[in-house]
């Protein structure tokens, strides 16, 4: 009797502690370093980690959030440049967040309206920039693709641009024939009539009199 009194004590003693072990296992979390996690527990906010955590399950609701650098892929916009000469561009966004609670309760429409801001900023920065300026410097572009968005974006996002990357420019063959084709140059200059006694040069589209200084385009 007393051996078998003994052994149901042991039982419920190895019960209890494989209990406890299973409740601590879900209860314990740990946050890994690049996360962080937005947790709502009966209608408060706040934001956990990283590091060893408290989750209470079936109460907490949990949204993970990567604090790494993000890329979207913003491809295919068809921009015009400031001398009316169409291109295709392929860029992407880099970006990080910086406000977990607003990036976790972002909507899908904010995220569209991102896409939008991207795609129209780069058309913008495009338009006030020639096509040989374009394909010569991207990098250039991409900065300034990225400041402007950073002045622009949607805060609610909780995000921050962290560089922006041309990756293709795409133009017809017949306009890139067309730049590298020397410039046709007058003989003389429109404004003073003096002649104009110079060789062209490929992808050249201005030309200066050296007698009055005006400003020919070709």
């Amino acid at each position: 009797m007393a051996a078998t009194l003994f052994f149901a004590l042991l039982c419920l003693l190895v019960l209890g502690i494989v209990t406890l072990a299973i409740i601590a296992a879900a209860i314990f979390k740990k946050v890994p370093e690049n996360e962080k996690w937005v947790v709502t527990r009966l209608g408060e906010t706040s934001v956990m980690g990283p590091g060893r955590v408290i989750q209470i399950p079936l109460i907490d609701q949990v949204v993970r959030v990567d604090l790494g650098e993000k890329a979207t892929n913003v491809q295919d916009q068809t921009c015009i440049t400031r001398d009316r000469a169409p291109a295709i561009i392929h860029m992407l966004v880099y970006s990080r967040v910086v406000e977990p609670i607003k990036y976790a309760s972002q909507t899908n429409r904010q995220r569209q309206d991102f896409l939008h801001l991207a795609s129209s900023t780069l058309k913008e920065m495009v338009s006030v920039r020639p096509l040989d300026q374009i394909l010569s410097a991207r990098d250039e572009l991409g900065a300034a693709v990225c400041g402007r968005l950073n002045v622009e974006i949607d805060p609610g996002l909780g995000v921050r641009i962290e560089k922006v990357k041309v990756m293709e420019i795409v133009v017809s063959k017949e306009i890139l024939a067309a730049m590298a084709a020397p410039a046709e140059f007058p003989s003389e200059c429109p404004a003073c009539g003096a002649p104009l006694n110079v060789q062209g040069s490929q992808g050249q589209r201005t030309l200066k009199c050296e007698y009055c200084g005006f400003l020919i385009k070709l």
